[in-house]
């Protein structure tokens, strides 16, 4: 039997031992997977093309007027990642659109007296409000159709236009009384609420009589006066010095002789005009045709009466 020297009597049991742990292990496990490389971080370019973004469509939706969607779009970026410059430049323009944009307050009451909260509120077809809030919304400038509906009132619409700059502007709507009509109904001898009441006017003296009748008599005062001064001062002349009279003696004696007959025409012609206005005031007909009078003078003497109607 042959003798195994020392040392590698002790180095046997070492190598056995590895041989057998390697050849447990699975094959899969014998070599290292690859290292995977490292995702990359989102580079700074994106940030800033998403401030860029931002800063463009609040400019944009403001130049379209829609004021609201600007004002929200504003402090996307006007963030710390974003660049200084595009920061001053939309808080700029988030307080210019603070400022510009309007804002509304709704209320509603009833037309027996109080106010309204359980009303929703409509604007361009689509609800806003679940309620009266009496605090400002804001809303882009321009017309706007807004419909108040209340469960027990039914829908009152109305339609204001927004202006630039204002400020808790109250937009208001009066709710009728649901009971009115029932009221209405169950009172004897109250007129239908379907047929209007008809008043029938009561003819009388119109207003233009009086004021030819006041011309008329002014004008034949006028005439009056200025015929008996003529006449003193004809007789005069005729007892003194006719035939032989200073023509510029004579001269003011024809003028009030013509001015007397041009009162007198005035005078019969306002008469005439009074009475015909008041006769076709009363005749029965439409009483939206009203009557027109005027009087003219004629050079030489009397007036024109003109009388407009239709029938």
């Amino acid at each position: 039997m042959t003798t195994m020297n020392t040392p590698f009597r002790f180095l046997a049991p070492i190598a056995c031992g590895l041989l057998g742990f390697l050849s447990s292990r699975p094959a899969h496990a014998q070599a290292a997977p690859p290292a995977q490389p490292a995702q990359p971080a989102q580079p700074a370019q994106q940030t800033g093309a998403a401030c860029e973004a931002s800063y463009e469509k609040a400019q944009t939706d403001r130049l379209a007027g829609h004021y609201v969607s600007a004002q929200a779009a504003a402090p996307a970026c006007s963030q710390i990642q974003c660049n200084q410059a595009i920061v001053r430049e939309c808080l700029r323009l988030y307080e210019s659109l603070q400022e510009d944009t309007p804002t509304l307050v709704f209320s509603a009451r009833k037309a027996e007296g109080g106010e309204l909260i359980d009303v929703k509120v409509e604007m361009d077809g689509k609800q806003i409000l679940d309620g009266i809030t009496g605090r400002p919304f804001p809303v882009d400038p321009g017309p706007h159709k807004f419909a108040f509906i209340e469960p027990t009132r039914g829908r009152q619409e109305t339609t204001e236009s927004a202006r630039v700059g204002d400020h808790a502007r109250v937009v208001e709507v009066t709710f009728p009384d649901p009971n009115a009509k029932e009221a209405a109904a169950a009172t004897p001898g109250a007129p239908a609420a379907d047929h209007p009441i008809v008043v029938h006017k009561k003819h009388g003296i119109p207003v233009m009589t009086y004021v030819l009748g006041g011309a008329g008599i002014v004008a034949a005062g006028t005439a009056t006066y200025f015929r008996f001064s003529g006449a003193s001062d004809y007789n005069h002349y005729n007892h003194t010095c006719s035939p032989y009279c200073n023509p510029a003696d004579i001269d003011p004696v024809r003028t009030k002789f013509l001015v007397s007959d041009i009162a007198i025409g005035v005078s019969a012609a306002a008469f005439v005009g009074a009475a015909v206005v008041y006769f076709l005031n009363n005749r029965g007909g439409d009483e939206s045709a009203p009557a027109e009078a005027s009087i003219s003078p004629l050079v030489g003497g009397g007036a024109l009466a003109q009388v407009r109607t239709r029938f």
